[in-house]
């Protein structure tokens, strides 16, 4: 019980705070569950990403997108403003439709996000830079990790 309270303080302290820090606590890899937005429609409804960040580069990732047995891995630039916001964007090579990906995450969750075990949430668009269209197509969530 003592450990789990522990767990809880250190997410209340950092509440709003540096994402880097957060998910440097929650471990590596981070499963980024993505839930879609109403308006997309698309084949690959119920997927997630792993989110692997090494301890040698802060300004990089690596992304591994799981749609049932499928995987399709990437690699990504990682910025940090050290004030609860996080932007992940890349490109997935060899996909024809919607190839770029923003993922943009932030640590000031509210309430009920806390209540239900997030530590962070966000919004992932998709499009394509040459044409400069991206569109929101899931929202994005990062459990705590309470062991």
């Amino acid at each position: 019980m003592h450990a789990r309270n522990m767990v809880q303080i250190f997410y209340y302290e950092n509440h709003g705070k540096c994402c880097r820090k957060i998910l440097n606590y929650v471990g590596t890899p981070s499963k980024v569950l993505l839930y879609p937005d109403e308006g997309y429609v698309s084949s690959h409804q119920n997927a997630y990403w792993l989110l692997k960040t090494p301890w040698w580069n802060r300004n990089r990732c690596k992304i591994v997108e799981v749609c049932g047995n499928r995987r399709t891995k990437t690699r990504a630039k990682v910025y940090d403003n050290g004030h609860g916001m996080m932007y992940i964007r890349g490109r997935f090579r060899g996909k024809t439709d919607e190839p770029d990906f923003l993922l943009c995450l932030t640590s000031k969750v509210s309430d009920e996000d806390f209540q239900l075990g997030y530590t962070m949430t966000g919004t992932l668009e998709r499009g394509d830079v040459a044409s400069g269209k991206f569109n929101l197509t899931h929202y994005a969530m990062i459990k705590r990790k309470d062991s």
